[in-house]
C-alpha cells in the first residue's frame, strides 16, 4: 500500500471529522434512524440506546467505507476512469468491510450466531447499494473540467501614446479563501489541488485540506491572478517558474518544487496566461 496515499487519506478524514457540517449531518441521520428503528432496533433498544447505536454504527461504517473507497479509486483507477464506473467499483468494494463491520458490531452488542450465507449476501447488497449511492453523490459534487483565468492581465496603452497619470493602485485585498485556513498557513497562494471532495490549499507557509469544491475555492482566491490548468488544479501565475514536457504531456514547475499536469482542454488558457 502506498504510505503517502494512506497518509493523505487519513489527513482528509481528520479534516472531515473536524467539520461541524459533517457531525451535524451524522447526528441528523442517526436521529432519523433512532426514531424509525429499522432492522429490528425499535423492538430491541430503548430510544436513547437506539440513537447511540445508530450514531456509533454510522461513524464506524462511514470511516471504514471512506477509507476503502479512497484507496480503491487510487489503486484501481488513479486519475482515469469515468465517474459512474469509479463510483460503482469503489462503492461495491467498500461494501465488503462495511458488511463485516455491521456483522461484528451487531454480534458484539446483541450476541448470537453469525448470519447465514444468504443473510450475509443480502446485507452486503444493501451496504454496497448505500455506499455506491454515497460515492455517486461525492462524484457529482466534483468540479467539471474546464479552464478559466481568474484574473486577466490589464490592457497595455496604445503604442506611441504617452502614458496618462494613473491613480495609485488599490491595495490588494486578502483572498477570502485564506480565512478558511489556520493562521499559521495564511500566506501567499500558490496553487489549489482537488482530492475527491476536498481542496488542498497550498501557500508559501504550508498546505491545508478544506472540505469544499474546487470551483468554490477558485471563486474565493480574490484578486490573485491565476488559471485553472487541470480539472483538479488551479495555479497562481506568480507561483509558476517554468514548464516542461514529459511523455508528451505538459507540466508546470512551481516555486515549491511541485510539478502539476496541464490537461489538453486547458492548454490554450495556460498559453494565453503566458505560462507555456
Amino acid at each position: 500500500m502506498n504510505s503517502t496515499l494512506l497518509h493523505s487519506t487519513l489527513r482528509e478524514m481528520q479534516a472531515l471529522f473536524a467539520s461541524p457540517r459533517f457531525w451535524g449531518a451524522l447526528v441528523a441521520v442517526s436521529a432519523i434512524l433512532g426514531v424509525a428503528g429499522p432492522f429490528g432496533t425499535f423492538q430491541e433498544l430503548a430510544p436513547l440506546p437506539r440513537f447511540a447505536y445508530w450514531l456509533a454504527l454510522a461513524l464506524a461504517t462511514f470511516s471504514v467505507g471512506y477509507l476503502t473507497m479512497r484507496l480503491t479509486l487510487a489503486a484501481v483507477f488513479g486519475a482515469a476512469g469515468s465517474r459512474p464506473v469509479r463510483s460503482v467499483v469503489a462503492g461495491t468494494v467498500a461494501g465488503i468491510p462495511i458488511t463485516a463491520m455491521v456483522v461484528l458490531f451487531n454480534r458484539s452488542l446483541f450476541g448470537g450466531p453469525l448470519p447465514s450465507v444468504i443473510a450475509a449476501a443480502g446485507l452486503f447488497f444493501n451496504c454496497s447499494l448505500i455506499s455506491v449511492a454515497i460515492s455517486f453523490l461525492i462524484a457529482m459534487g466534483r468540479n467539471p473540467q474546464g479552464a478559466a483565468v481568474t484574473a486577466p492581465a490589464a490592457a497595455a496603452p496604445p503604442r506611441g501614446s504617452a502614458p496618462s497619470p494613473q491613480p495609485s493602485p488599490p491595495q490588494p485585498t486578502r483572498p477570502p479563501l485564506l480565512d478558511r485556513l489556520p493562521h499559521a498557513a495564511r500566506g501567499k497562494l500558490l496553487y489549489l489541488s482537488m482530492q475527491d471532495h476536498y481542496v488542498e490549499v497550498h501557500t508559501d507557509k504550508g498546505s491545508t485540506l478544506i472540505l469544499m469544491r474546487l470551483a468554490d475555492a477558485i471563486r474565493e482566491v480574490g484578486d490573485t491572478p491565476g488559471v485553472q490548468v487541470h480539472r483538479s488544479h488551479w495555479v497562481a501565475l506568480d507561483a509558476v517558474i517554468g514548464s516542461r514536457r514529459k511523455d508528451g504531456k505538459l507540466f508546470l514547475n512551481l516555486s515549491d518544487d511541485a510539478m502539476l499536469p496541464v490537461s489538453r482542454s486547458c492548454i490554450d488558457a495556460v498559453r494565453k496566461a503566458g505560462l507555456a
